[in-house]
């Protein structure tokens, strides 16, 4: 999370598939940009952040309230990072980049990071995390800095436990390939521990699919699933020719290696019982050059 963020304030927030630990947040909706005044501290702002500052851009060197306003309006990035001067909102005062105005004294926000360059009046429990290189929300003591996945987990996973996956949120989600280590979209660990957004993860079961996009393991209990289709296969005859059929398997959820019996349905692993299986290319070639004169064997 600590390259050219996407979110001047990240979320640190993640749901496991375990137990859902209310983490969970509503994506932003894009509105129309318009500068926002509150009537009870006078802090001036847009619809992304409050602050009583406006960024001078080094990329284009326009003004703009925020790095979101920026990007909705131009062609590039801005990396807010790289900015150097603002503009105070109460007096004009164009300056380096610090807390609080060298002219009126007004403090740009109440919250302030000078590593990340944020501002924001909100309170939303702002912490910076050296370990991500960034500024999250939720509050320092609700989450760990994982030095493994190299990411914020919820203090729950620290407690019962989590998958391990190396620098886990530096790669992009695997269904919209956006950036996860500092987007703003609530991310979401299945058992794998491979992340992805939460609101993909939704689209995914949605539109049937439940399987791990990176790994092709189960991200939900598919117990139920694999109840109705044992029904399935047993009231689904298998034609006479493929009665005596075996097929090597390998099973995506438990990663084991077995010979299922060949019915239309699925292939169903003889260790954990489910269905999500595929065939293990390298025996079926095996088993096929073995079996050649017998039709009735052949996967």
């Amino acid at each position: 999370m600590a390259d050219d963020e996407f979110g001047e304030v990240e979320k640190p927030i993640i749901t496991s598939s375990t137990e859902n630990n209310n983490c969970e947040t509503t994506l932003s909706i894009k509105v129309k940009n318009l500068d926002i005044e509150s009537e009870e501290d006078g802090s001036t702002g847009c619809v992304h952040y409050k602050r009583r500052a406006k960024f001078v851009t080094p990329c284009c060197g326009k003004f703009y309230k925020c790095r979101y306003c920026h990007d909705e309006n131009e062609d590039h990035h801005f990396d807010r990072k790289t900015l150097t001067e603002l503009i105070c909102s109460k007096c004009d005062t164009r300056q380096k980049v610090q807390a609080e105005c060298e002219n009126c004294n007004v403090r740009f926000g109440k919250y302030t990071c000078l590593i990340c360059n944020l501002f924001d009046d909100e309170d939303k429990d702002q912490y910076h995390c050296h370990g991500c290189g960034i500024c999250r929300i939720g509050g320092r003591n609700n989450f760990f800095h994982c030095e493994v996945c190299n990411m914020c987990l919820p203090v729950q996973l620290k407690i019962e436990g989590h998958k391990c996956v190396e620098n886990i949120s530096r790669s992009n989600c695997p269904v919209c390939l956006g950036d996860i280590h500092t987007s703003r979209i609530p991310c979401h660990i299945p058992d794998c521990g491979h992340l992805l957004h939460k609101m993909c993860f939704d689209q995914l079961l949605a539109s049937g699919h439940y399987v791990c996009p990176t790994c092709q393991t189960s991200m939900i209990d598919m117990q139920m699933l694999w109840d109705y289709l044992d029904a399935q296969a047993r009231n689904i005859p298998v034609p006479k020719s493929y009665e005596n059929c075996n097929v090597n398997i390998f099973c995506n959820d438990c990663c084991k290696q077995s010979t299922a019996k060949f019915h239309f349905v699925g292939l169903k692993c003889s260790f954990c019982g489910g269905y999500n299986t595929s065939q293990n290319i390298k025996k079926r070639s095996w088993s096929l050059s073995k079996t050649k004169d017998n039709p009735s064997t052949s996967a």
